[in-house]
């Protein structure tokens, strides 16, 4: 009913698709004229106005950037999405494809390159978007008030001490990191291959206004996670960031501490939701925190 009367859609089918934080999130609609779209119906935690902006960001991605990502589709009142009570819906234009496999990440290194690519374009184009929003002080992450909103409780007592650590290095940093909109899940998992080899990169819900090396570490560590190829990935991404964005002194400087902070993030978050510590990503994700741990400067070492 809700898709009826804020689109100009005739729908043919509508049929749940798997992903999502939900499982009734994703929908692939198919008009009776055959053309495929991807509805979202996802719960938010921040505003409106806040995943407008996110939303407009993609589209100006897509058309002013040519950016290889989903265009948003406008509703019959030209609205970018609609609040449904506590729900949100959008669609977004279909793209088919997979998320890219083992084989095609270790056959060479022309994905992860050019990922890492398409993070520092995203960087630029976020310069010039940041310029001309405003986005609100409770959805910009590391700032004060970001901060006190972080209260982590019943944790295991390694994830505390980390989160901890890192909390203090990163509050008592001098440097005025470059800031903007940022991805903040931008990883391979994220990503669609087609047949042709093309790469397009989605999920833009958990987008936040950050210091873009927050958005690098992310990556690095999805990247890194991998015991037996992780530290060749990440260096085969930061190639491709920093022929298109070379990073500043002080950015590499921090790097190992921005990737250790979003890991434990991560698995602070995974644990909330799933509490299965036994599962083999979580496993992964402390072998690597450990790792980190003992070798400070291991991701510092991989800008070179």
């Amino acid at each position: 009913m809700l898709l009826s009367n804020e689109y100009d859609f005739s729908v043919d089918q509508l049929n749940l698709l798997e992903g999502g934080f939900r499982p009734d999130e994703t929908y692939l609609l198919i008009t009776t004229d055959q053309v495929k779209y991807v509805v979202k119906y996802i719960e938010y935690s921040h505003s409106l106005e806040h995943l407008q902006s996110i939303l407009k960001f993609e589209n100006l991605l897509h058309d002013s950037y040519e950016y290889p990502c989903l265009q948003i589709i406008l509703s019959s009142k030209q609205q970018l999405v609609i609040r449904d009570d506590n729900r949100f819906l959008f669609i977004q234009t279909f793209i088919q494809g997979i998320e890219p496999t083992r084989e095609i990440l270790d056959k060479d290194d022309i994905y992860l390159h050019k990922m890492g690519h398409l993070l520092a374009q995203w960087r630029i184009a976020s310069r010039e978007y940041s310029s001309i929003i405003q986005i609100e002080e409770e959805d910009r992450e590391l700032t004060d008030q970001w901060w006190k909103k972080q209260t982590i409780h019943n944790v295991d007592p390694f994830l505390l001490s980390s989160f901890l650590e890192c909390k203090q290095y990163l509050i008592n940093l001098k440097a005025n990191f470059e800031r903007g909109l940022i991805h903040n899940d931008f990883h391979t998992n994220n990503s669609i291959v087609t047949n042709g080899g093309n790469i397009f990169i989605i999920d833009f819900v958990d987008a936040c206004q950050s210091v873009f090396v927050a958005d690098l570490a992310t990556s690095l560590f999805h990247l890194l996670v991998d015991q037996r190829n992780g530290e060749h990935r990440a260096q085969a991404f930061l190639q491709g960031y920093q022929q298109t964005i070379p990073l500043i002194e002080e950015e590499i400087n921090v790097l190992d501490m921005f990737v250790r902070f979003k890991l434990t993030l991560s698995i602070i978050e995974d644990l909330r939701d799933s509490n299965d510590s036994d599962h083999p990503f979580i496993q992964s994700c402390f072998h690597l925190l450990h790792k980190l741990n003992n070798h400070s400067t291991l991701v510092n070492n991989l800008c070179l």
